[in-house]
């Protein structure tokens, strides 16, 4: 992450609403216990994200997917059952491009075909958006706020994308337990991940009672496209080496 993409992540955590620029969500999910959103990038991909969804209804709990316009376009139908399941949906631009590649305006044009692509594929309204490596630039930002995205970020990194197997995505929980409000990364096209999340969702549901909610359960009345008030800062296995090539959003 470049030094400008750093200050301008701090400087929006103290320029924007909390609900327009969210680096952290409230607990307290609707039954109470400790809730955690589990977000997953990348996809919609056709085996993994389905078997992620395989999982979460199994051992219950539900997530958010950030969804790359040109794979929406190509499985929309696993979009729409991400939605269908009781699943947030969120944007992740149309081909994962960097922000230092294009010009705020190419970025930003890039960003509302994802999201026109996933409202035509889903009929639904989407004002989620994450953008890829967590980079922004002021401009672009300030354009997509402007335009009443929901900018959202993460507190739980756990690199997925480098685990060579399951018990290496537990580890990482071990390593730096949850706390109630937490937004963890991960990513949808992973097969450890999409092996690995059911064994991590019955941990935390029998010895952490967490509750995996979607984005759309922590605030549902729609953000205002204004320009930001300044307000204050919030404080708040086996290795499965026959998985083969990720099919990551590399991919066309």
């Amino acid at each position: 992450m470049s030094i400008l993409t750093r200050l301008t992540h701090r400087t929006a955590v103290r320029l924007f609403d909390e609900r327009q620029y969210v680096t952290r969500l409230p607990g307290n999910s609707p039954d109470r216990r400790p809730a955690i959103y589990l977000t997953f990038d990348d996809g919609p991909h056709p085996d993994r994200t389905c078997r992620i969804l395989d999982q979460f209804a199994e051992a219950g709990g539900h997530g958010t997917f950030f969804v790359i316009g040109r794979r929406v376009r190509r499985y929309p139908s696993v979009v729409r059952r991400i939605l269908k399941e009781g699943h947030s949906v969120g944007c992740h631009t149309w081909r994962h491009w960097s922000v230092r590649k294009l010009s705020a305006d190419a970025y930003v044009k890039d960003v509302r075909r994802s999201r026109d692509e996933i409202q035509q594929a889903t009929g639904q309204q989407i004002d989620l958006f994450r953008p890829p490596y967590g980079e922004l630039m002021p401009r672009s930002l300030l354009k997509l706020i402007g335009e009443g995205f929901r900018v959202i970020h993460w507190t739980h990194d756990t690199r997925d994308f480098r685990l060579p197997s399951v018990r290496e995505l537990e580890s990482r929980f071990q390593q730096r337990p949850l706390e109630d409000g937490d937004i963890v990364l991960m990513h949808d096209d992973r097969c450890v991940t999409s092996y690995g999340l059911g064994d991590c969702l019955r941990v935390w549901g029998t010895a952490a009672h967490f509750q995996p909610v979607p984005m759309n359960e922590f605030d549902s009345s729609p953000v205002q496209a204004s320009s930001p008030e300044v307000s204050p800062a919030p404080r708040g296995a086996p290795v499965l080496a026959a998985c083969g090539d990720t099919n990551s959003w590399r991919s066309p």
